[in-house]
Parts: structure tokens; sequence; C-alpha cells
């Protein structure tokens, strides 16, 4: 006896329905949710999702969704906002995975993809996710969040030490860890190709950028400005300002290395140096006759701007490597 294909097809499962952003948080799921039915919900998701069924890409709620107490006509009322929230996370992590609406997938393929979208997702939304507490407990979260990138630490000090940036200014790059340096003039040009009215934003589905007609640039200019556009663009956020160095962290180094100096008549001058504004100018301007002095002191903030530097790549989620040179300067 044979069956009709209609037949045969209802007696198999629907798969499973996954929105956007349950594609990436479903990883660091340990237990907790809304209710003991949600909860219970999710643990079958999972387990039909790891023993290898079918997941369609759902555009909007999903599996997980159809048990959530804030779900109210299709759409999360969580709070005022959260709707749209989750909305733009959604578009955010199918562009990250490469995925469609629609689009069927395994868990297994997803699962190699998180890794490597991980570090601008979590840039972006789990800083302020009321989960981050709960997912930053789970050992996949940590050792996705400690990217271990290549990075030069004199280049980032030196970024840090210009304290102006009236010129120019740097930017880590997380894919590559480059600093990357732009002038005012390259940012601006790119902005200005972006951005005609004051304003005048783009919209966020933008994949392309196509001109009306093509930018009278220089030709050493053309590389540079694309390069600019991406970074003001900078969508998935491969691209992080390096900040500043504080005066009170320039001002604890200084003083710290007083507090080596034996010459007790250098030791006062030293000291005397750091009241009042432009410390750190008069701080080097009386170690210039100094040369052993001197290149203690390069040696000893170095080691101090080395912590630094370690401690702000940890808070952006990075595990820093010491490499050689590595930077791309943009300038006129």
């Amino acid at each position: 006896m044979y069956l009709p294909f209609d037949a045969i097809m209802s007696t198999r499962k629907q798969p499973i329905k996954l929105r956007g952003h349950h594609l990436i948080c479903l990883h660091f799921f340990r237990g907790e949710g809304y209710n003991p039915e949600f909860v219970e919900n999710l643990w079958s998701v999972l387990k039909r999702a790891e023993a290898g069924e079918p997941i369609e890409v759902a555009h909007g709620a999903d599996d997980v969704c159809g048990v959530c107490p804030s779900l109210k006509e299709g759409k999360c009322l969580y709070r005022d906002d959260a709707e749209k929230e989750i909305r733009e996370m959604d578009r955010t992590s199918l562009k990250l995975l490469d995925l469609d609406v629609n689009e069927t997938v395994l868990w297994s393929e997803i699962r190699e993809r998180v890794p490597e979208v991980f570090l601008p997702w979590a840039r972006t939304f789990c800083r302020e996710c009321g989960w981050s507490p709960v997912c930053r407990k789970d050992p996949v979260f940590k050792s996705f969040s400690a990217r271990r990138l290549g990075v030069n630490f004199d280049e980032i000090q030196k970024a840090m030490e210009d304290v102006v940036r009236d010129n120019f200014d740097y930017f880590l790059d997380l894919e590559t860890g480059e600093v990357v340096t732009f002038s005012e003039e390259i940012v601006k040009k790119a902005q200005s190709l972006l951005y005609v009215d004051e304003g005048e934003e783009l919209e966020d589905d933008i994949d392309y950028i196509e001109f009306d007609e093509d930018p009278e640039l220089p030709e050493w200019m053309i590389d540079q400005v694309e390069t600019a556009i991406e970074l003001v663009l900078d969508e998935n956020r491969r691209y992080v300002r390096i900040p500043e160095r504080s005066s009170s962290a320039a001002f604890e180094s200084m003083s710290g290395f007083i507090q080596t100096v034996s010459d007790p008549a250098l030791k006062s001058e030293l000291t005397a140096a750091l009241s009042g504004r432009g410390a750190f100018r008069r701080f080097k301007d009386v170690l210039v006759h100094c040369p052993k002095e001197r290149k203690r002191w390069h040696s000893h903030n170095a080691k101090a701007m080395k912590k630094e530097i370690k401690s702000w790549l940890h808070a952006i989620g990075v595990a820093s490597v010491s490499r050689s040179s590595s930077s791309r300067f943009f300038a006129p």
C-alpha cells in the first residue's frame, strides 16, 4: 500500500522556527527564563536543534516566543520599545550569520558561525541586555568574549598619548589588529559623500553605496576615502576608536616614576613640574638633560601604558597578543 505524498509529508515534523537573534542568543542559555513553562519549552527547542532537526529562519515570533508571557498578538510587549529593538537584533544577526528569512539551516552550521560574529554582536547588544549577567556565566560566552587579537602596544600607546586629536584620529581594526590613522580631511570627505544635507542619514539596510556620479577625487585619495566610508558606516562594529589617555593615568605614571628617582635635586624638580596645567610637557622637559633617567622614564611609562591598554582591550572584549608593527595611515 502506498501513501499519498501529502500524507507522507504531514507525518513529518515541521522544522524548528527560530528568529534571528535567537540563533545567536540560545547558544548561551543556562536554564533561566520568565517562568517554568518558558524554560521547559526552551530546553525542548534546543534538544531538537542539537539532535539535528532542520531550522527555518523565522520573521518575527518563533517557537521560543510561542510561550513567552510578553508575547501579545505576535508582538513583544516586554517594554514599550521591545518590538523595535528585537526586530533590529533579528536583522543584524541574520546579516552577521549571512542568513535570510525562510532559509533552512542546521544548528551545527550556526554553531560554527557564531564565534566569528560574536564580538560585533556582543559590542552592539550584550552590554545593555538584561540577560547579559546570566549569559556571562556561560564558559562558551567567556571563550567567545576573549578573542585573541595581535596588536602593537607601541602604536596604540602613541595613539592614546595624542590627547589633542586636532589633526588625526585613531581606530583599532578588530579584524586585523591594525591601528588605522585618519586625518580629519579624509573623514570629512567621506562624510560629505555620504550625507548631503545636515541631519540626513543613510537607511539602516544599506548594503553598499552607489553614487549618482563618480566623486571627483585625486587618485591618491580614492582608497583612503573608501576606507573612511567603511569606518563611518561600520555597521558591524569592526573599528573601535582608540581613546585618549586620561590625565589621571598619566599623572599616576609620572608620580610613580618620581618615587624611583634617587637624585634629590632631580626628584624635587620633577615633583615641581607636576603642578598645574602642562605637567606632562614640563615633566619631559626636565628629563631632556638627563638621558639615562629619560630612558628609564620611557621604560617605566611603557609598562604603565601596557597595563592601561590591556585594561581597555579587555573592556571591549579583546584578549591581546603582542605583535610587530601593524598600522594604516590615511592623510593627504
